[in-house]
């Protein structure tokens, strides 16, 4: 629709233009009009096709990324440049008036969205996050879909879009589960991965990532009783990480945190090129996890009576 009126809007203005440039003269006599106002309207009419074309171009060959928000940004300026030469030919004291009106109303009113600018800027320069990355900002969780100078919009778990402005982005601690092999640091470890045990070693997974491909690990820390051993862990997950290995392509792993005063402190990753699958199922993996390593206490509370039911009642 606005873009349906700008069309409408300039090619008014455009015959506008073209009819005072055709009968220039006469509408100067006619009127008794300065030729300076005339000349002024001229080029603010001039001034605001030229604008509306540019935009319209830029945003397909710029595809609305930093350097299209700086451009237009930059020509919005000229633009009211523009504007306030006319005002200023039209009349000197009342243009002053106006410029002193729109400054203490500009910088009270926008005072949030230049904040959110700037910001933006900042974020999109530095490159903390980009789109399509796995994040954890201000409370939320989500995949980041867009980023502008003045929001930035994440898809959550729901699907759900949340927009966030770029200043509480920016003032914010991020946390950044999608990461470049450049950017992914790991704990390296000279075991080897062997048939029996289910761990995948850290040492391997630099291997599997390509140099410009993105990778994205999500974090999930349980706490379990001292009766289950490592060796228990691997017997009872190796079922678990078969599966998610052929779902997120990427093997997940466990660690020992630290041992507590009657249960140790284990952390569990899962890994994948893909950022939608970690969202997709990282709830689903955490929940397995629950079921396998405490399914005798989870037994003796539910009506079911085996793993098997679990499964078929859509538990796990």
């Amino acid at each position: 629709m606005i873009k349906r009126y700008q069309i409408v809007f300039s090619s008014i203005l455009t015959i506008i233009i073209l009819f005072i440039l055709i009968f220039y003269n006469d509408i100067i006599e006619f009127f008794n009009l300065d030729i300076l106002l005339i000349n002024a309207i001229i080029i603010n009419i001039v001034a605001y096709i030229g604008r509306t074309l540019l935009n319209r171009i830029l945003s397909v060959l710029l595809k609305k990324n930093l350097i299209y928000y700086l451009i237009t940004f930059i020509l919005n300026i000229i633009w009211i440049g523009f504007l306030f030469t006319l005002i200023f030919v039209i009349s000197p004291d009342f243009g002053i008036v106006i410029v002193s009106f729109l400054i203490v109303a500009f910088s009270l009113t926008f005072k949030d969205r230049i904040n959110n600018i700037a910001s933006g800027i900042m974020i999109m320069l530095s490159n903390t996050i980009e789109v399509g990355d796995f994040i954890e900002t201000s409370g939320v969780q989500g995949i980041v879909s867009n980023i502008t100078l003045n929001y930035t919009k994440l898809q959550n778990f729901m699907g759900l879009e949340i927009y966030i402005p770029n200043s509480n982005i920016y003032n914010s601690s991020i946390k950044r589960f999608t990461h470049r092999k450049g950017q992914f640091s790991l704990k390296e470890q000279d075991k080897k991965d062997d048939a029996k045990n289910g761990t995948i070693y850290l040492k391997k997974l630099k291997s599997i990532i390509s140099k410009d491909e993105k990778i994205t690990r999500y974090l999930i820390i349980l706490e379990i009783p001292f009766s289950i051993t490592p060796d228990s862990i691997d017997t009872q997950l190796e079922t678990i990480f078969d599966k998610y290995e052929k779902i997120l392509g990427i093997r997940p792993y466990y660690y020992i945190n630290k041992a507590l005063k009657d249960r140790v402190s284990v952390s569990f990753q899962i890994l994948s090129k893909n950022t939608g699958l970690i969202v997709a199922y990282k709830n689903k993996f955490m929940k397995e996890l629950l079921y396998y390593l405490h399914k005798d206490e989870i037994l003796i509370d539910s009506e079911y009576k085996s793993i098997e039911e679990l499964k078929k009642n859509g538990f796990i």
